[in-house]
Order: structure tokens, then sequence, then C-alpha cells
């Protein structure tokens, strides 16, 4: 199940890193800020308002704080206005240890709109303030599979209940790769490009086996055998034998996609004899080939066309 997260203004100002304080509005620190985009206002602040983010922080640097100075304060409060009442603006924030100008406060106090300030610059202060609402803003979901740092790679295993998914990870472990989260995996997705994998709290460090039950991995196999999070690269799905062919060369590159983000997917049949760790194992590496650009299957196959090229369509025989 996915879900978004949010963070009130009052939330904010308790985050020592941003270093804020509140100008005014106190009794509006309850608005709720739900996207993870800063917005600069720029044009906005003289009425042209295509393409504003009205739901986002407003941010006023020093550029915007000179043209505050020089605009008719008339025209300046009734161009902020029209631009509050676009969409729902959590509230503005001036850096630099800008005093806001009266107008700004007029219009963002009957718009029931809070002004904050800090000392940072307006660089410094979206380039982290970005970074802390993609922490605690990001979609977020729970999926059902067990995620391991394979050779430097996220790999989330994930089957049918019962199929040996915790199984194999802990095969993995013993072969020296990391184990980051079991059973329930809480998917994050960072910055809009990546995926980041962490385990629920109070699961983390802990496997369930069969027939085993509770494990404590670091007490097991070291403090290093877990992770707290990693980036997820590629995903293994665990299936029952079945009836259909298989892509015996692995030309074909499936995907999936969790929160809108396309990541590699395998299958791997589960049959007696199998050693599935070393599958994933191999996946792993396999997968940071083509990362690099190296795909074995399909310059196996394009050998295979050219040699039966040289045969005029039959399979070529030295």
């Amino acid at each position: 199940m996915e879900f978004t997260k949010s963070i009130t203004v009052a939330e904010l100002l308790q985050v020592k890193r941003l270093n804020l304080e509140l100008v005014c509005g106190k009794r509006y620190i309850q608005r709720e800020i739900t996207l993870g985009s800063v917005n600069r206002p720029g044009l906005a602040l003289s009425g042209h308002l295509d393409n504003f983010r009205a739901n986002s922080v407003q941010v006023f640097g020093r550029g915007e704080h000179a043209f505050c100075q020089k605009e008719n304060k008339a025209r300046l409060r009734a161009n902020i206005t029209k631009m509050l009442s676009e969409g729902s603006v959590p509230c503005v924030i001036m850096t630099a240890d800008l005093t806001p100008p009266p107008a700004v406060r007029k219009a963002c106090l009957s718009a029931d709109v809070p002004v904050l300030k800090t000392a940072m610059e307006s660089g410094a202060f979206v380039a982290e303030f970005s970074r802390f609402l993609d922490e605690k803003l990001a979609p977020v979901t729970h999926i059902h599979g067990v995620l391991v740092d394979v050779s430097g790679m996220g790999v989330l295993i994930r089957g049918e209940s019962g199929i040996g998914k915790s199984e194999c990870a802990l095969e993995l472990i013993k072969r020296g790769h990391i184990l980051v989260a079991d059973d329930v995996v809480e998917i994050q997705k960072s910055r809009g490009r990546y995926l980041v994998g962490s385990c629920p709290t109070m699961l983390k460090h802990y496997m369930e086996v069969r027939g085993l039950g509770i494990l404590d991995v670091p007490l097991l196999f070291g403090v290093g055998s877990t992770l707290d999070e990693t980036k997820i690269d590629m995903e293994v799905v665990l299936t029952s034998p079945s009836k259909e062919p298989l892509d015996r060369l692995g030309v074909e590159q499936k995907t999936t996609d969790i929160l809108g983000v396309e990541i590699p997917s395998l299958g791997l049949p589960v049959t007696p004899g199998r050693n599935l760790a070393v599958l994933i194992e191999v996946a792993a590496l396999n997968q940071q080939l083509k990362s690099q650009g190296i795909f074995s299957a399909k310059e196996f196959s394009q050998k295979i066309l050219d040699k039966m090229k040289k045969g005029n369509g039959k399979p070529y025989v030295k």
C-alpha cells in the first residue's frame, strides 16, 4: 500500500539544521506541507502567475526582497494576495536573515500563511531544505519480500509465501552479503529517480525462517551483516516451476514498476538442486555489467546471427 507523508510548519520550526524562526502567524503554524518542491516566487510578485507552484513553500531571497522594497506597496500586497489565493501555500520563508516587508507580512496574515526566516543564504537553504523534504515527504510503500545488498547491488527478493525467500537470503548472508530487510520491505522513492529500501523499526536486524523461528542476524553473523537501508537496483522473483517455455538466453529484459520507478526484474524457478543464492549472486553481478553497457545474452545472440549469415542462413560450422 502506497502512502504519502506530511509535515506541519510547527514541526519544521523544530528542525535545527534549517535554522528557522517564526516571524509572524503563530496561529497558522499547523498548516501542512505535503509537497517536496520549493518555489522561488520571482515573476509571481509582479502578478504573472503562469506556472506558479501554488502549493509549495515559497522562499524569498535577496532578489525577491529587493523587488519588494522597490515595488509600489499597494500593488505588491495585491499581487502577493493573489499569489497566495492560487492554492494552499504552507508558509513563506525569508532567507539571509532578511526582514519581510510590511506588504508581505500583511498579505500573508490575511491569507492565514505564517512567515518564517533563516540566517542561511538562499542557495544553501534551498539545497538543504529540498534534501530534508525529500527525506520526509517522498512516497512510501511496503512490499512483502526480502532485501539484500549483494556485491553492492540492492536485490529485492519476492515470491509467494513459503517459497524460500528467507532461506535464500540466509545463504547469501553466509556468503558475505548484507541483509537490509526480511518479510516487510519499506520502499521510498528518493529524489524522484530511484528507490531506497529499509526495514520497519520493529523488524530491523531480525529474520524469520520456517523451522528455526526468529533469528538475530547481527548476533549470529556479526554487526557487518546488516544495513539500515540500500538503493534497490533489481528485483528477483522466485516462482514455482512452470510448463511455459523460459527465456533460456536471457535476451529479454523484464522490468517492474514500484512507485513509478522501473527496475530490472528477473524470474527464477525454484526446483530441487538449484542453488538460488549463487544464482542471485551471479544475477547481481550480471546486472552490474548490463548497467555498464555489457549485455552478454544479446552479444551471444548477435554472434549466432552473424555466424548464420556467413553460412547463408544455416548454422555455421567450423
